[in-house]
């Protein structure tokens, strides 16, 4: 057989032989990135889900756990002071003479990341955080109920006191003054049973104090006597308390719910949905 022809005849073996061999080469390295990309992938998911229950998850819960629990149970009062602020020079300041009522509200959670929570509403828990913020805009709804009738409380309360509102009047002064938003918030938490401390009357008897901080101050003994026995007439009124109690049943129906839900999926191990973002 001539030298060529035993060449060619090599040749078509060795080629026959990496063409059998070449789907096998290509199924090992086709399983290796496999593996390698499925491993990675896990472990960015499973990071992604321990960012969520750490950051989004833990404070959500506590937020329910302390604050809106509490206040559908009656435990904290649903109205609260508000300073404002003005405007200064381009800066804004907090006037301490001029406040306004408005409803509880949580505190913010520092813990709490916006973006995952974004992610996690968006991309994963879409249903979940649907309910909590109907739930959380219910709440807003039936405080603002509570703060509208704060404010009518006020007004009765600088009506029947007969002095001027402190806004109006320096605090710090001997001039007669009275805080009838912060009288007011004390009115709504005693109707409610949550009132800790009693009105006190000061050393000099022509002030009122609650937890030392003064609340009234007349310029005889008899204007403090008047302004008493107007707020404790006020704080035994039960008839907007009972009409507005009726309303935290469902939303506390809803809290217990959502609290569940987080509960369970802090210790579950699947993520819903995709894993796409990036943190900023």
């Amino acid at each position: 057989m001539p030298e060529w022809l035993r060449r060619l005849n090599w040749l078509q073996e060795t080629g026959s032989a990496l063409i059998a061999i070449l789907p096998m080469v290509a199924a090992v390295s086709l399983s290796a990135f496999l593996a390698t990309w499925l491993g990675e992938r896990r472990r960015v998911r499973r990071e992604h889900l321990a960012a969520i229950k750490a950051e989004v998850f833990r404070p959500l819960g506590r937020e329910l756990e302390e604050f809106y629990l509490p206040l559908l149970r009656g435990k904290i009062g649903p109205v609260t002071i508000e300073h404002v602020a003005t405007q200064t020079g381009g800066t804004a300041l907090t006037d301490l003479g001029r406040v306004h009522l408005r409803g509880a509200k949580p505190a913010e959670a520092g813990e709490l990341s916006r973006f995952l929570y974004v992610d996690a509403k968006c991309q994963h828990y879409g249903r979940l955080f649907r309910r909590l913020e109907l739930f959380k805009s219910e709440v807003d709804a039936y405080t603002r109920l509570w703060v509208s009738y704060a404010e009518q409380l006020s007004q009765t309360i600088t009506e029947q006191v007969g002095l001027p509102v402190m806004t109006e009047a320096d605090p710090l002064s001997d001039t007669e003054w009275i805080d009838s938003d912060g009288l007011a918030v004390f009115v709504v938490n005693c109707q409610l049973g949550i009132a800790r401390r009693p009105l006190c009357v000061g050393l000099d008897g022509r002030s009122i104090e609650i937890n030392g901080v003064p609340m009234v101050r007349a310029a005889a003994e008899d204007r403090v006597q008047r302004s008493l026995k107007a707020l404790e007439v006020l704080s035994g009124r039960q008839e907007t308390p009972d009409e507005l109690r009726p309303r935290t049943e469902p939303l506390l129906h809803l809290a217990k719910y959502l609290l569940r839900e987080l509960d369970r999926l802090r210790v579950s191990s699947k993520l819903p949905g995709g894993c796409r973002l990036v943190r900023p």
